[in-house]
């Protein structure tokens, strides 16, 4: 991202981190729309869905996939550019699911080792209903990135992977799920464990958490503040209801080895 060459007159508004005119702009584009739609609301709902539809740059940045990389551009603006990001998650209730060129969402970068790594941000990005076993355009979630090591002898990067694959694991990530090529991260890290002992660790204790929860947590992620449907064919495992998660499906690869009706 270059902002001199990337972005808009609204992006140019959005990196100076000025909070007080992007929420005088939000209002004057809900005010143009009322006359026409007929109602505050349906002007917000319009207004936030033109925002989720917006993207800069040659890789199609949507808007807190922009944010994120303001954060790095820019990072004594940080703070701003949060409150911004709040601010269009409550206020304008823009969804934060929106992706890159590579398919790739805000959340996925703010946790990655490769650059973000921003645990602040990923928090509000997942408490506003962004999904941590979100899929790329080639079928892989994060954690096959995060457990791309190549320099075990900086310690630093290593202690970064593995806080990543951590925060990962502990807010539903799920080690299973294949890529378009039919690789899962569980695989990957048993292959390199004379490496990756760690990550191996770290994998089996979350998965006996898991075990020990298995009546009140969902299969694939483990989360628990979710309501649980049970799968209508073996009648134990357990998955998020669907809106807004594809748990069961994402699981279903797996589950149907062992699923007996």
């Amino acid at each position: 991202m270059e902002p001199g060459r990337d972005l808009d007159s609204y992006g140019r508004l959005l990196f100076t981190g000025d909070h007080t005119m992007i929420r005088a702009d939000f209002l004057e584009r809900i005010s143009t729309k009322e006359s026409t739609l007929g109602s505050v609301e349906a002007a917000r709902l319009s207004v936030s869905k033109d925002l989720y539809a917006m993207s800069w740059g040659p890789t199609k940045v949507p808007l807190y996939n922009l944010l994120g990389l303001f954060m790095l551009i820019e990072p004594d603006l940080r703070p701003e550019y949060l409150e911004i990001s709040r601010f269009f998650i409550d206020t304008a209730r823009v969804p934060v699911t929106g992706v890159d060129l590579s398919g790739t969402t805000a959340l996925s970068h703010s946790f990655s080792t490769k650059p973000g790594f921003d645990f602040e941000y990923a928090q509000m990005l997942y408490d506003a209903g962004g999904d941590v076993n979100h899929k790329n355009r080639y079928g892989a979630t994060v954690a096959q990135e995060i457990v791309q090591v190549y320099e075990f002898q900086n310690k630093q990067a290593v202690r970064g992977a593995k806080k990543a694959f951590s925060w990962y694991l502990a807010h539903g990530g799920n080690i299973d799920i294949a890529d378009t090529d039919g690789c899962a991260v569980r695989g990957t890290i048993l292959k390199m464990k004379h490496l990756l002992g760690d990550f191996v660790k770290i994998a089996e204790t979350e998965d006996k958490r898991r075990a020990a929860r298995s009546g009140v947590c969902c299969t694939t992620c483990g989360r628990e503040d979710k309501k649980l449907l049970v799968c209508g064919r073996c009648k134990k495992a357990r998955y998020c209801e669907p809106s807004g998660r594809i748990c069961q499906k994402v699981d279903w690869p797996r589950h149907k080895t062992q699923c007996k009706a």
